[in-house]
């Protein structure tokens, strides 16, 4: 079937709850656009609404103090902390290219609202590898630069200046990972230091949800505002509608 031009009337997602589920904000921005829609779409995102966990993934970004917090009071909302997970299902988004990445049937931001004191400790943990080599090799430098000095370093042996700046850069790396595991194992006593440790990504992984990048160590990217447009981006109230039952069962044009 080729693709027609649809308005918003005349799409079949369109006021349905699947097309709130998308929040794509305008028709203009849907990865539906053009496409004729079938039963098997609203199935398929009724199967993401039935693959959330209690309170669904909103929750997280809807929450006005820190989801990161783990002592009482939790600090007030700031930023948010986004960290992906995928689920296999549903196959059928994979073969047409909607909503996937990859082999990934659905795809997920968790928002977790975090708070300024959080995002301070999870940066300064990232940090420290990078910032203790930097500042040991500054340390070291104007053994290098600076000519007097470099002399003297260079009168023990010639390649010793540029020994001294490799030390400080690999040392100041062992000691930066040293600096940044103690700093964290200090907080995870006030806040989960790591995502995948969070009572509602352990929720997720129940419901057969995984983490995107199966890193060692869970990246975070922050954000002002919760993501405004996309699947996992819809209020709570989305997921309380009630579903369509579309009868006709057009496939999707390419």
């Amino acid at each position: 079937m080729s693709a027609r031009n649809l308005t918003d009337t005349e799409c079949t997602l369109y006021g349905t709850k699947s097309c709130a589920l998308l929040n794509m904000r305008t028709c203009e921005e849907c990865p539906l656009k053009g496409r004729v829609a079938d039963a098997q779409i609203h199935s398929d995102l009724k199967l993401f609404c039935d693959l959330q966990p209690e309170g669904t993934v909103a929750q997280l970004f809807e929450s006005e103090t820190c989801t990161l917090c783990k002592n009482e009071p939790k600090g007030a909302t700031s930023c948010y902390a986004v960290f992906d997970m995928a689920h296999e299902e549903p196959k059928a988004l994979a073969r047409r290219k909607f909503l996937s990445r990859k082999s990934t049937g659905f795809m997920v931001p968790l928002q977790f609202a975090c708070c300024r004191k959080c995002r301070s400790r999870i940066l300064i943990e990232a940090y420290l590898p990078l910032i203790v080599p930097i500042v040991l090799a500054a340390a070291v430098l104007p053994f290098v630069t600076i000519e007097k000095l470099a002399q003297t370093v260079r009168a023990q042996a010639a390649w010793l200046p540029l020994a001294l700046v490799a030390a400080a850069l690999i040392g100041g790396f062992a000691i930066g990972k040293l600096l940044s595991w103690l700093y964290r194992r200090q907080n995870e006593t006030v806040m989960f230091t790591d995502v995948r440790e969070h009572p509602f990504v352990h929720a997720m992984e129940e419901k057969g949800w995984r983490p995107l990048f199966n890193d060692r160590k869970a990246h975070l990217a922050f954000t002002n505002k919760p993501i405004a447009k996309g699947l996992g981006s819809a209020p709570s109230s989305v997921y309380r509608m009630e579903d369509v039952e579309i009868v006709e069962n057009s496939e999707i044009s390419d």
